[in-house]
């Protein structure tokens, strides 16, 4: 298919009700992309699903295999209207500036996109330009997870960032003074996004990232500070590896959570010996700061 010099991607959102939404995330996380937007329906307990395929992805393939999941877990979606539309890269960015404000987190972050000129006195800036990536400051994980980072001596530390999105987590722990960082991320538009974002923060030499999952981190590194944002799905089986991969006194920060999630997340990390924890709410979101002692 012809490309332009700015690329097409597929927007696909499809709305369905909320207690269906944990497990189609699920679907469409480990099957379709790595990321996704959620939107809440003032007027029922109805939620919108939105995400982002790169046009040279066979995206009909995994459009009808997202209707059949559907079709399977409630028979009430055997007719579902998945929406569906062509968009440039520009067409996105250009949505992007016109809605995108900087977001202030914790005492001391801001979030913002490379082309605000303000200054926020105080403020630790990360600039994060747009693209199909998760994770500009907005959603309530990724605040978690900063706010959460704001509270961690992260001077001289090695940090693993898993499910780096647009690299806004990787990049604050830089220019906290971390030594080094590496992310991880199943969609290869989050490792081209963090790795621009690292270039436009100026922190390329202390930050990298990687095609893959926790499978892919080599076996021999361990880290000081380890960062999920992901999904209960996810995260749950991998707490004990998580665990063998911190060193002592180090710190895991788990977000993607929901309240819900709360008692199986809890029982996972009991059974890692993790039991010194501390959770952060926002909204109906969770998010964890675990110590190993």
């Amino acid at each position: 298919m012809a490309q332009n010099e700015f690329g097409y991607y597929h927007e696909i959102s499809l709305t369905i009700s909320s207690p269906d939404v944990e497990p189609v995330s699920d679907y469409i996380i480990e099957n379709i992309c790595g990321s996704l937007l959620l939107e809440d329906e003032d007027e029922d307990s109805r939620t919108t699903i939105r995400f982002y395929v790169a046009d040279q992805v066979d995206v009909d393939s995994r459009v009808a295999g997202l209707s059949r999941y559907l079709a399977e877990i409630n028979s009430n979606y055997e007719s579902i209207n998945l929406r569906r539309k062509r968009i440039k890269d520009l067409d996105w960015i250009e949505a992007y500036k016109k809605s995108v404000v900087p977001v202030l987190i914790g005492n001391s972050i801001v979030v913002k996109p490379p082309w605000d000129t303000e200054t926020y006195s105080g403020r630790l800036e990360v600039l994060i330009e747009p693209k199909m990536a998760f994770g500009t400051g907005c959603h309530e994980t990724t605040r978690g997870s900063l706010a959460m980072l704001e509270k961690v001596d992260l001077s001289s530390k090695t940090v693993l960032d898993l499910g780096c999105g647009s690299g806004v987590l990787s990049i604050y722990a830089a220019k906290r003074g971390a030594a080094n960082v590496v992310g991880y991320d199943i969609d290869p538009l989050a490792i081209e996004n963090s790795t621009e974002n690292f270039a436009i923060n100026e922190v390329e030499a202390k930050c990298r990232a990687y095609l893959g999952s926790l499978d892919d981190v080599p076996g021999d590194l361990r880290f000081d500070i380890i960062v999920v944002n992901i999904i209960k799905a996810v995260i749950v089986p991998i707490i004990g590896d998580l665990n063998e991969r911190l060193n002592l006194g180090g710190v895991i920060i788990l977000s993607g959570l929901l309240d819900q999630d709360r008692e199986d997340i809890e029982t996972a990390l009991k059974a890692a010996g993790l039991n010194s924890f501390e959770i952060r709410h926002d909204n109906k979101w969770v998010t964890y700061r675990i110590d190993k002692k």
